[in-house]
């Protein structure tokens, strides 16, 4: 394992609660994370403490951007589904779902207050854990679509193992990540790309690779160009990086620069957009891939 760096929950705590989150009882006495840095190019955060059910409602309650109805990766994964059934762990309210009609959707989720929107939308939705889903109906669904799970999962090995189970000879699984290999990889203290919220993070490397060691082989992988809801981080991004160059620390002067930066945005009226013109990759990356059949 190779150590990148390391963050301080003490820092953490501070940007969580600015989200109104408290995360004290997650992380006890813990001083700090390390990211390290394996031979497929996985990136995992030690230790890896998951956050939990109030964490993700707290999260949700206060910032009405968190869960959001409409993704690209929805687009891209419906280009790859020529039949069904079809299953999504980690669905959510069924938002994939509601897009459109799917053959024999079937998903898997844990939050009760999610399931039972889910299921007043007339959808097939059970409270029931990824691998124990698998174990029980192997060979039976043509595609297994996650959306923004994987990164929350302490062990994403075993979410590759249950899919391979789940799926019939030649059939696809279509996950999306946060991209590491992005704007995204460069931001280093920000806390929904840190613990409790996201535990690994994903190199195009490791997102090709890794299933590939459970029977997988890679067809795709599909950066997303920086959307709009994204824009303001993108911008807030490159310009860290900026100040960190000149060697600004924290204080009023990094501040004040920030203000002018926005300031002159506003005036060009681009702080709010990143033209798809640029190719820039944006915050989400979408893999596919085939369980592989001698």
């Amino acid at each position: 394992m190779n150590r990148l760096y390391a963050l301080q929950v003490s820092e953490l705590k501070k940007k969580f609660a600015a989200l109104g989150v408290d995360i004290s009882r997650l992380v006890g006495d813990l001083q700090e994370f390390e990211l390290l840095e394996d031979e497929s190019g996985l990136r995992r955060w030690s230790p890896p403490i998951a956050g939990d059910g109030q964490f993700y409602r707290d999260l949700a309650a206060g910032n009405q951007w968190y869960y959001l109805s409409d993704k690209k990766e929805y687009e891209i994964a419906r280009q790859y589904i020529e039949g069904g059934p079809v299953l999504e762990v980690g669905c959510g309210e069924g938002s994939f779902a509601l897009k459109g009609v799917l053959p024999c959707y079937v998903g898997l989720e844990l939050n009760e207050e999610a399931i039972r929107k889910a299921k007043s939308k007339g959808l097939n939705v059970l409270r029931q854990d990824f691998q124990d889903y698998a174990a029980q109906n192997p060979s039976t669904v043509s595609c297994v679509c996650s959306f923004q799970v994987l990164e929350h999962l302490p062990s994403p090995e075993s979410f590759f193992r249950s899919s391979f189970e789940v799926l019939k000879d030649d059939g696809l699984m279509i996950t999306a990540v946060p991209a590491e290999d992005s704007f995204v990889g460069t931001m280093k203290d920000h806390c929904l790309n840190a613990p409790p919220h996201h535990i690994t993070r994903w190199t195009d490397k490791c997102l090709k690779n890794l299933p590939c060691r459970s029977g997988f082989q890679c067809l795709d992988i599909i950066h997303i160009p920086v959307e709009k809801i994204h824009a303001r981080l993108f911008w807030s991004t490159l310009l860290d990086r900026v100040v960190s160059q000149e060697g600004v620390g924290e204080g009023i002067r990094r501040k004040v620069k920030r203000k002018i930066f926005w300031a002159m945005l506003d005036v060009l009226g681009v702080p709010n957009t990143v033209p798809e013109d640029f190719f820039i990759p944006g915050h989400t990356v979408v893999a596919v891939h085939k369980k592989f059949s001698p």
